[in-house]
């Protein structure tokens, strides 16, 4: 059933209204819900094994009104995908049929909530239904079964993401209310971040089992618990914010192990937890809520888990206790303190202040075994005001502001986790000092409960060499910008964190007087931003206008580490080696740890990179430069963006990098050196047309020899490298006559790649080295011997020509990449567009539908590589979006790829899809679409709820103006869209049915 309504929600913007009834969505499809609609649902609705639903930024979802059997509700069924991604200022609303923009924090159960169901293990003896909505799925049907063996299971991408006044009872049974957020067995492949659960009748956030993962998550104003896991749950958590409504409670906070009354199913519960700010009902008010609010936290039924770093404040009941430990007396009992005295249960480095049970800490610990735990100095618990700037629960008030005063205890002092997932920040509890991530997406902002936070005018801060001092620990924040005046050295000892959407420009200067950042050996850097707010590194001059052409603006990034290396004896890095005198060691790199650490740059981007240093010519530095880098570091989404030397450069090293962007580079893309044997997979580059080098050099040993060992021979998969352009004159200028070149006797792998579309005067696809003569060490016997591989990939549009002999002319080499056991392919990898204009929205590396890239990947041995179906970088989904300058200077085509917004596209050779005639129509009207060759088309009419209704043209068009007719004799009034897909690009208008 579907009904269109024009309406006014709270958000000022007239809307249609399409109601949605579990009827509408099959299992199998694929489903997009748009911002320019509502969507209201209609009962419970199940999205089925098999289907995924996407929803736009900015998209309200309404729970319709009904009680028990009527209650409505989304679930994610096992085997089916949600992917409601917003952004931080223009979240998904998950909201009841009646939030007109004036309910409060006490209009709670208004709507049943969101559930997502997944095949991830849990310690249920038996598969269970989940509770909530297990009464209305019969016997048989597994819709609402969760719980398998997969713990690596995907359920999607839930981001920035509010679901509000939740928590009505659906069916008969009593207590069967859904939480904002149900997690049945949901494995760790499933992305949870920036999500808010407000004013829920039961609990914020359940997990049920499963091993997914949660950041910066919000639960505000629930009756009953904030945070609840149960049934083996071992997740990790970090960045949690929670705070209780006055009127009604639970615990904040509880964590439960086994649903069996044997309480000893495996696997046990024992998430990881760090910073989270957990603020009670109150501990100064009176009434005391009502509910079972008398602790913060309860550990029960034999669950382990950790608690790192975190501030518990502020809570108020007749109790008003910190924590409770299940101790069950007996024989063969299972309990929590059991899991605390074995190790599996933890907790450290927090902060806990204001109890209502008293000021003495055996007021409100009163286990006495619990006490002794908490105040043992090796667990480094304090008894001390967090001091956070403002507390508060008035709606409109704006002052309500958990971040840590100036001088607050929490400022400082937290202890990184050895589990790289987590990002290290130096301070306790949720927020630092100067930023809260919950402005702009969550309902606490929207309804003025929070202290705006306003960085629209950051101050400039000039950072030179002399203000940063070995040892010393520094956080550069997203209220103010950072003016690197010179070389900047982070020296041994020292920690630099970076704030998500921080800014760090490299002053203007030459030669001596140039800038760059350089993290030394036993330094670190926590460069941490976000999907939708990144660190940025750019130059001095970057005022937004800057261009792929704007190049060599200020030095890069450098950061040096004790990892190996095939140099004979230490060397100073590349490009600043000139900067340091003899027997200073900052510009040093390299060692005998290959396990080093040098921190986290994790959504960075680094921009108009690559000036010359000193006065030695040549003497660039990239936009990222590793040198001797190990892999305890982390690096992953990170983008160098118009750098005048290389992309990346690695020298020597073992550290990884997933997720890494080189666009617009004079020299190359990709460059290893010296024994570096990292991992890499996801990969992208794209070259200019006016300069570039070769997309990926690969060397080994930088002595005469190449001989040293280690020999390089990293392993990377899924890379999509495009060129400056086969059909292109002039040639780019600059050594990019070779899209990969291995040379100096270096080893290396390649899997499920895509090297496409490259443009010089020789347009050659691959050379690897080969050295005649006696004695001597080249890439040729490396491939020989097994250490240098190429299996699985496409190659595809080289300059040189058509035939694989004339962009592969080496004998060995075309033999080898040939040879049917590699499994190499000359094939057009079918992306959807391939354009280097800022702004034109064109750029989509994503592989085109009909692709051969599809269910063609080859999984590797290594579990630190990501299984992939694809080849390339990319599936229907684009992680460049919202932190890169590609994205952020219009270069990329952001639609998803079954997204059906109405896009336009410009030009004298261009494919042109035009607006239907008549429109409105009754019953028929006619579509026509231009091609400017004969092409391979499908042409699609979708219904709004993005479900296929009619396939109008589906093969190869000849060229011209193509029109066809579409009846819609047997459909009913609306709006539907149609969808011209190409090879390169996909076109979706509009039209509206009246009957």
């Amino acid at each position: 059933m579907l009904s269109f309504i024009l309406m006014l929600p709270f958000t000022g913007i007239a809307q249609n209204l399409i109601t949605i009834t579990d009827s509408d969505l099959e299992a199998g499809e694929t489903y997009v819900w748009t911002s320019d609609n509502e969507y209201l649902l209609d009962g419970v609705v199940f999205v089925e094994d098999g289907a995924e639903l996407y929803i736009e930024p900015g998209t309200i979802v309404r729970g319709g009104t009904g009680q028990g059997n009527n209650a409505s509700a989304l679930v994610i069924t096992r085997g089916a995908k949600i992917f409601a991604e917003g952004t931080a200022s223009n979240p998904v609303i998950f909201t009841a049929e009646e939030d007109d923009g004036t309910l409060g924090l006490n209009d709670r159960g208004l709507w049943g909530g969101v559930v997502v169901l997944g095949y991830a293990t849990t310690n249920n003896p038996d598969q269970k239904q989940i509770e909530g909505i297990n009464e209305l799925t019969a016997e048989g049907d597994d819709r609402a079964v969760y719980g398998g063996d997969d713990d690596n299971d995907s359920s999607g991408i839930l981001r920035y993401v509010s679901i509000r006044h939740t928590g009505i009872a659906i069916g008969d049974q009593a207590g069967n209310e859904i939480q904002g957020l149900t997690l049945g067995g949901v494995g760790r492949g499933t992305i949870v971040e920036y999500v808010e659960s407000y004013a829920s009748a039961d609990d914020g956030f359940e997990w049920f089992g499963g091993t997914v993962d949660g950041k910066y998550l919000v639960s505000a104003f629930t009756s009953d618990d904030n945070f609840d896991w149960d049934e083996g749950f071992r997740g990790r958590g970090q960045f949690w914010f929670a705070i209780q409504g006055g009127d009604e409670a639970g615990r904040i906070a509880e964590m439960d192990g086994s649903a069996t009354d044997a309480e000893n199913t495996t696997p046990f519960g024992r998430p990881i937890v760090s910073n989270v700010t957990y603020i009670g009902a109150g501990a100064d008010q009176f009434p005391f809520p009502s509910g079972d609010g008398n602790e913060a936290l309860i550990f029960r039924d034999n669950t382990g888990g950790e608690y790192h770093n975190s501030v518990i404040t502020d809570f108020g009941s007749e109790q008003g206790l910190a924590i409770t430990i299940e101790d069950v007396s007996g024989e063969n009992t299972f309990d929590s303190r059991t899991r605390l005295e074995q190790g599996d249960l933890a907790l450290k480095n927090n902060i806990w202040f204001g109890f209502s049970a008293g000021d003495n800490i055996e007021d409100y610990i009163p286990q006495d075994f619990a006490r002794t735990y908490l105040t043992s100095p090796e667990n480094n618990n304090q008894v001390t005001d967090p001091m956070l700037r403002g507390i508060d629960r008035t709606q409109g008030s704006e002052l309500l502001d958990p971040r840590p005063s100036a001088g607050s205890p929490a400022e400082s002092g937290a202890v990184s986790l050895s589990d790289n997932w987590f990002s290290n920040v130096p301070y306790k509890g949720a927020f630092s000092s100067n930023t809260n991530w919950m402005q702009g997406w969550t309902a606490l902002d929207e309804k003025g409960y929070l202290t705006p936070v306003s960085f629209d005018n950051p101050n400039l801060i000039t950072i030179t060499d002399s203000d940063l001092e070995a040892g010393e620990t520094y956080v550069w924040t997203s209220d103010n910008e950072y003016l690197l005046d010179g070389v900047v050295f982070v020296e041994d000892g020292a920690e630099l964190y970076i704030e998500p959407g921080t800014i760090v420009r490299g002053g203007t200067g030459q030669g001596n007087n140039a800038s760059a950042l350089v993290i030394t050996r036993g330094a670190k850097i926590f460069a941490e931003g976000t999907a939708s707010n990144p660190v940025i590194f750019t130059a001095e001059e970057d005022d937004g206008t800057l261009g792929l052409n704007d190049r060599g603006l200020w030095g890069g990034v450098v950061v040096l580490g004790y990892a190996t290396t095939n140099n004979p004896d230490q060397k100073q890095i590349e490009g600043i080696n000139e900067l340091t005198a003899e027997g200073d060691d900052r510009a040093v790199y390299g060692g005998d740890d290959d396990n080093d650490s040098s921190g986290i740059l994790r959504y960075v981007s680094i921009r108009h990179t690559g000036i010359a240093i000193g006065d030695q010519a040549g003497n660039e530095i990239q936009g990222l430069t590793l040198g001797g880098v190990g892999r305890g570091t982390i690096v992953e989404y990170v983008e160098s963006y118009a750098s005048a030397d290389d992309g990346f450069e690695w020298f020597g090293g073992t550290v990884d990098g997933k997720y890494l962007v080189s666009a617009f580079t004079s020299d190359d893309n990709f460059d290893w050196d010296e024994g570096f044997r990292g991992r890499g997979q996801f990969w992208f580059a794209i070259q200019g047309g006016d300069e570039a080098g070769r997309i990926a050099e690969m060397d080994g040993s930088a002595t005469d020899a190449e001989n040293t060992t280690p020999f390089g021979r990293p392993i990377v998969s899924n890379v999509t490298y495009i060129g400056a352009g086969a059909d292109q004159f002039p040639f780019p200028s600059g050594d990019g006559n070779e899209a990969l070149i291995f040379r100096d006797n270096t080893g290396g792998e390649y899997h499920n790649s895509v090297i496409t579309d490259f443009g010089s005067e020789q347009g050659l696809a691959i050379t690897i080295e080969d050295v005649s003569g006696e004695n001597t060490f080249d890439s040729r016997t490396r491939l020989e011997q097994g250490d240098l591989a190429l299996k699985n990939n496409i190659w595809f549009g080289f300059s040189a020509g058509d035939n694989v002999a004339d962009f592969i002319p080496q004998e060995f080499v075309r033999t080898y990449l040939t040879a049917p056991e590699n499994n190499n392919q000359v094939t057009d990898p079918m992306l959807r567009g391939i354009d280097r204009t800022e702004g034109g929205g064109m750029l989509d590396p994503r592989p085109d539908e009909a692709s051969p890239v599809w269910n063609a990947a080859q999984s590797l041995s290594d579990s630190w590589f990501t299984n992939s179906s694809y080849i390339g970088a990319f599936d229907g989904r684009n992680w460049m979006q919202g932190w890169t300058a590609l994205d952020e200077k219009g270069y990329l085509n952001n639609d998803l790829v079954t997204d059906l917004e109405e896009v336009g596209y410009t030009g004298p050779e261009a494919i042109t899809l035009n607006q239907n005639y008549p429109n409105p129509f009754n019953p028929t009207t006619q579509i026509s679409f231009t091609l400017p060759s004969s092409e391979n088309v499908s042409l699609e009419v979708f219904d709004i709820t993005g479900r296929s209704v009619a396939t109008l043209v589906s093969g190869v068009q000849p060229a011209g103006t193509n029109t066809v007719q579409f009846d819609a004799s047997n459909l009913s009034s609306g709006m539907y869209i149609y969808r011209l897909q190409s090879n390169s690009l996909t076109i979706t208008r509009k039209m509206m049915l009246v009957k």
